[in-house]
């Protein structure tokens, strides 16, 4: 990798996954239980501590937010974070990108559904969040600022630094895998117990879901500039599977493949079309 992009990037993921890690590994050691929306909007927590390990994890969170801003403004100082505001407040684009925001969180979860349904899922495992039209968009501001700030750092920085170097489905696919492997002590929390058969296979179905869904988010990103748009695409991806599909894949994570591949659908249409820089031209 050349210098001028690794000096910046290592720095970067450096300092989030550092931060995020400590913050991760420190909640589960201290007990940290996993909530549903629904028990964390009517604040169901049994005990001080419980609270205390729920709001350290979700702090975590913020790990690619800090590492953005640190290492913008020790390596890039006043300038790099004036122009890094002005792509995180960049809000006017063509509307078309906002209906492909709003459609292709909902096909791709859709086809989920589809493929579930021919191998012998129920239909019922499906659409069982049971969240009300108020509570899907709460639900939505939540996912905004928590998961959905993590895309200051990992498009605003990361892949703005990648792109300088390669071109966008190169730069993907390096971020991609390292923001599947960031979040990886939420995995082993998830599955360790369930045994190495259920962990590896939700670690190869979580990574090929997220490589994907970091292509998606690229095509978005390098066609608009703008972080903005990128944190409420994060924010309804989370949200639209949610309500959608689910917990499916915690629930039976052999069925974890299934939203990597209808994610890597969309990728394949995504490269064929517009080719390795995912660039759609004007007019």
């Amino acid at each position: 990798m050349d210098s001028r992009v690794k000096r910046p990037l290592n720095t970067y993921y450096l300092i989030a996954f550092i931060f995020t890690w400590a913050c991760w590994i420190g909640a589960i050691l201290l007990g940290y239980e996993d909530k549903n929306f629904m028990e964390i909007a009517n604040l169901q927590f049994q005990s001080g501590q419980e609270l205390a390990t729920f709001i350290l994890f979700r702090i975590g969170v913020y790990g690619p937010l800090l590492a953005a801003l640190i290492t913008t403004g020790y390596l890039y100082k006043t300038r790099g974070l004036k122009e890094f505001w002005q792509r995180l407040t960049r809000w006017q684009v063509p509307a078309r990108w906002y209906l492909f925001l709003f459609l292709l969180p909902v096909l791709i979860n859709l086809a989920v559904v589809l493929v579930g349904l021919v191998i012998g899922v129920e239909l019922s495992a499906f659409f069982a969040s049971g969240l009300p039209v108020s509570y899907i968009i709460i639900l939505f501001i939540y996912q905004v600022i928590t998961s959905g700030l993590e895309e200051p750092g990992w498009r605003g920085f990361a892949l703005e630094n990648l792109l300088d170097k390669y071109p966008a489905d190169k730069a993907s696919w390096i971020l991609g895998l390292v923001w599947a492997i960031w979040h990886f002590p939420y995995l082993f929390y998830l599955y360790w117990d369930s045994g190495v058969p259920v962990l590896l296979p939700s670690l190869l179905g979580f990574t090929l879901a997220i490589i994907g869904q970091t292509f998606i988010i690229s095509w978005f990103y390098v066609n608009t500039r703008t972080i903005f748009l990128a944190i409420l695409l994060h924010a309804w991806l989370n949200t639209s599977a949610a309500v959608i599909i689910g917990e499916i894949t915690i629930v039976n994570p052999a069925l974890g493949i299934i939203p990597g591949l209808a994610t890597w659908l969309v990728v394949f249409v995504l490269i064929k079309r517009y080719g390795n820089q995912l660039t759609v031209k004007s007019g």
